[in-house]
């Protein structure tokens, strides 16, 4: 099932629709669908897809003369795509997609120098479009390149795939209440690849036992399994990783955990953040400085999070066959407090939305959290004229009462802010007593299910 990546289809649609030759870059970590993308796009025209191995120039010739049967008598890449193109073209314009590419340029002698020379003789006459894929984020921003020489300038554009949001997630999985997708995305995130293994007819503890808590789930090793292709020194990645998972998200806290250098800590980290597995969370700018933490780290992307959570210190124990031990004993006590930060994300997306939609009182600019040292404004937005919209979460299992509510407004007395607007959010609903506060003061209450 096809679902999301509209803005991105619009812009290859609006590329090749411009009747230029053009060569674009399409990338992002694998299983995030540029496969699927690709499938979607090339409907209805005229293309052809090769899936690059890791293989010698003479295997990586056979196989392209195996597939391009057009190119059987070939002697080199250059007369294998010259043959391709004279076969598929005939006065039509030709899609090229070209999947891990990055395998034809660092395991290939030759591919590129005779594919520069090819696309060069064509970039002219508007009969080409090609799409480059690659599932290594930091090759591509930070080796392509070099690897491609001056053959660089021959690209017309980079698109990036990135995780589903939440408004995708939940089309993806459309028979699921809005609560269930809340805590699928907080395990799986917006990965296509993962949300295709979630059965929507099973319970949240299934699904969790059935891709993560036995030896052979699909889930069980695959962060590790992702993070080799990509990283080396996976073991100092993990002991970083495990260390943010476990609260720890200072610069010092991460050096007490590990034992390594803060100077090496900030590299590694840096590397993960380049990856858009770990990010560096920045308070809200407001006019009170004393209560804000500052320089704080998470994992940015949930399944990584779960996994690091949850899974990583209990390895042994699931594939010595405990999975279900460790499903009530570790995962089920913690999965309120764990879930916050994702349905902090929703609600985050929700705002942003209604702002777009200028279905808010105001027009915000900027949207952010404020991390202070006794509370967290979830969601803080500022308006170009300084004025603030405050959003606070409620993750419960019972709906939020005023012992909830009243801890809100020391909150924003920390903070230094008073807002114009003021949310509050509860995946299980609100209180009466909190109701009618609330309706007094002016404060919107939104439940979960009626996002």
């Amino acid at each position: 099932m096809f679902t999301g990546r509209i803005q991105e289809l619009e812009r290859l649609e609006g590329l090749y629709a411009s009747g230029r030759s053009s060569m674009i870059v399409l990338y992002g970590r694998s299983g995030i669908g540029k496969t699927a993308l690709v499938r979607r796009f090339v409907q209805g025209k005229n293309s052809v897809y090769y899936a690059a191995r890791r293989a010698t120039k003479r295997e990586q010739l056979l196989c392209m003369k195996h597939e391009w049967q057009e190119a059987e008598s070939a002697q080199d890449f250059y007369e294998a795509l010259l043959a391709l193109y004279r076969q598929h073209a005939r006065g039509k314009r030709l899609v090229l997609v070209l999947d891990e590419f990055r395998n034809l340029l660092e395991d290939t002698t030759g591919f590129l120098a005779a594919f520069a020379r090819f696309y060069s003789e064509h970039v002219n006459d508007g009969t080409l479009f090609v799409l480059l894929l690659s599932s290594s984020i930091s090759w591509v921003e930070n080796e392509m390149a070099g690897v491609l020489g001056s053959a660089a300038k021959l690209l017309n554009g980079f698109i990036k795939l990135k995780e589903f949001s939440f408004m995708e997630l939940a089309e993806y999985h459309k028979h699921s209440a809005v609560q269930e997708n809340i805590y699928t995305g907080a395990v799986l995130g917006g990965v296509p690849a993962y949300l295709r293994l979630w059965r929507e007819e099973k319970s949240f503890e299934e699904n969790v036992l059935r891709l993560f808590l036995t030896e052979d789930a699909p889930l069980f090793l695959e962060a590790e399994h992702y993070l080799k292709q990509e990283l080396r020194e996976l073991s100092a990645y993990n002991a970083i990783l495990a260390a943010l998972a476990q609260g720890k998200n200072k610069l010092n806290d991460v050096y007490e955990q590990t034992g390594f250098s803060r100077a090496k800590i900030s590299v590694y980290l840096k590397n993960l953040t380049q990856l858009d597995v770990t990010e560096k969370m920045y308070s809200f700018d407001t006019k009170e400085y004393k209560d804000v933490q500052k320089g704080l780290y998470r994992i940015r992307e949930p399944y990584l999070r779960f996994w690091y959570r949850f899974i990583y210190p209990n390895l042994s124990v699931i594939a010595a066959g405990g999975g279900e031990a460790v499903y009530q004993k570790a995962v089920a006590p913690y999965l309120t407090e764990y879930v916050k930060e994702a349905f902090r994300d929703v609600c985050t997306e929700y705002l942003q939305l209604m702002n777009r939609y200028q279905r808010l009182g105001r027009t915000y600019q900027s949207f952010g959290v404020w991390h202070g040292k006794t509370g967290t404004i979830d969601v803080l937005a500022k308006t170009e004229d300084g004025e603030y919209l405050a959003a606070f979460c409620d993750c419960g299992k019972l709906p939020a009462g005023e012992d909830v509510y009243e801890a809100y407004g020391a909150v924003l007395e920390n903070a230094g802010v008073t807002p114009v607007e003021c949310y509050c959010f509860s995946m299980q609903g609100f209180s009466e007593e909190v109701g009618r506060a609330a309706a007094q003061k002016g404060i919107r209450l939104v439940c979960a299910k009626d996002m």
